[in-house]
């Protein structure tokens, strides 16, 4: 108790609630996001899909989530987070329960697009709450942990979702419908949760009307600002790495490291449980030195820089005589790699024009939904011709533009403007 008091002293009751609400959300849209993983195995044996057809499955949500990242993020800020993000969430729900109901690949296809039409409002959501609930040097702490608990919904998910599987079936026969039905129903309960206890701020800015009633004019003077462009790539070289890690890492022990299949679930585990930690630590980090006067802007691109060359250790993973030191390499990447998502995901609420910053992050996770499509086909098709090696070796060269972006394209962070000159103005008064 004392330490949990340690970690949120200076936040509110009501700031802590909102944390525990996103923690919680992004760990179902995680449950829900991954566990077909678990489960693709048994659907193709009873759905009788090739491995072909399978893989067409897989990406379905990619597809979606990458098409409805920008609108969930408009609405979030017209319409506001609580109804958008608690409609996303039973919309993605919905979708996970009718994957239980499936009974055809193409009932199966539809239902995980959407899956990812919901999930694409989870962080425009949350970038929106915490810019709107949270002081700048207060941001690192509440995005560190609600971000963590992605990491630790895909740890928990294969144990979730075998168990429910073996309950409500056996060892020998696994009934995957129903874990997804049961799956479903707890997001469902999540959502009435979110709709009851979260209550919205009310923009009150010029630029907040603006946000409100100009989404077109707000999205042009948006991509017009140098710095939206740098967050958009920096986010898609660390989502490229993030997502070979979501794909191919337990086939990248199996096949190029020959583990056994015990330790590639203790190997394929360990680098979210990294992730769960490192990313409330350096929001923490980057909260206290910020409360203690250091430059913002500083901080931010210092940390990103450090954990982006400590990720580029997953190049050392790829040339490692041991198994063993390659999986633990593989652990540090990764714990790198969450770090640096962590400060990158305050960042867009730090550059946010008031009422924003949904639309913000919609544009930047953007480039992450566009990394989940592009990784995990690259990876496959490099692995195929050149290797194992060379495939982890490009995502040291992804990292390393993530550091160049940091240092030659981010320009200082601070709060944008949308309103600057007469004519945005006018687009106020209407």
């Amino acid at each position: 108790m004392r330490s949990f008091r340690k970690v949120f002293a200076g936040h509110s009751k009501w700031q802590i609630w909102i944390i525990f609400l996103l923690f919680s959300g992004t760990l179902i849209n995680a449950i829900d996001r991954g566990s077909i993983s678990t489960a693709n195995t048994f659907i193709a044996g009873d759905l009788h899909m090739s491995k072909a057809a399978m893989g067409v499955i897989l990406s379905a949500f990619g597809w979606t989530y990458l098409l409805f990242n920008l609108p969930a993020g408009y609405l979030c800020d017209r319409l506001g987070a609580k109804r958008v993000y608690g409609a996303a969430a039973a919309i993605w729900s919905l979708g996970s329960m009718l994957t239980g109901f499936a009974r055809t690949p193409v009932t199966l296809l539809f239902s995980r697009l959407i899956v990812g039409a919901g999930e694409a409002a989870n962080f425009p959501a949350a970038t929106k709450v915490v810019t709107e609930n949270f002081r700048p040097e207060r941001r690192g702490t509440a995005t560190g942990v609600y971000l963590s608990g992605l990491r630790l919904g895909y740890a928990l998910t294969p144990g979730i979702m075998l168990g429910l599987m073996v309950w409500f079936g056996s060892r020998a026969d696994p009934d995957w419908h129903i874990a997804f039905v049961v799956t479903g129903l707890a997001s469902l309960a999540w959502v009435a949760l979110w709709m009851f206890s979260f209550r919205e701020r009310r923009p009150a800015t010029r630029e907040d009307v603006l946000a409100k009633s100009g989404g077109g004019v707000r999205l042009r003077l948006l991509l017009q600002r140098r710095n939206t462009w740098a967050i958009v790539f920096i986010k898609f070289f660390q989502d490229y790495v993030y997502y070979l890690y979501l794909t191919w890492l337990p086939g990248y022990l199996i096949e190029a490291r020959h583990m056994n299949l015990g330790s590639v679930a203790f190997y394929a585990t360990m680098p979210w449980i990294a992730g769960v930690l490192a990313q409330p630590l350096v929001g923490m980090l980057s909260d206290r030195l910020i409360g203690r006067g250091y430059n913002l802007n500083r901080v931010k691109k210092s940390i990103l820089v450090v954990s982006q060359l400590v990720a580029i250790s997953v190049v050392g993973a790829a040339f490692a005589h041991s198994a063993t030191t390659a999986a633990w390499l593989l652990v540090l990447a990764m714990a790198a790699e969450s770090a640096s998502t962590a400060i990158l995901w305050s960042v867009p609420q730090d550059l946010a024009p008031g009422g924003a910053a949904g639309s913000l992050g919609g544009i930047m996770n953007t480039a992450g939904a566009l990394a989940s499509i592009v990784a995990p086909a690259l990876t496959g098709v490099v692995a195929e011709y050149f290797g194992f090696a060379a495939a982890l070796s490009l995502c040291g060269v992804t990292m390393l533009g993530a550091i160049l972006c940091v240092v030659f394209f981010l320009t200082p962070i601070r709060q944008m403007r949308l309103v600057q000159d007469e004519r945005a103005a006018e687009v106020v008064n209407q």
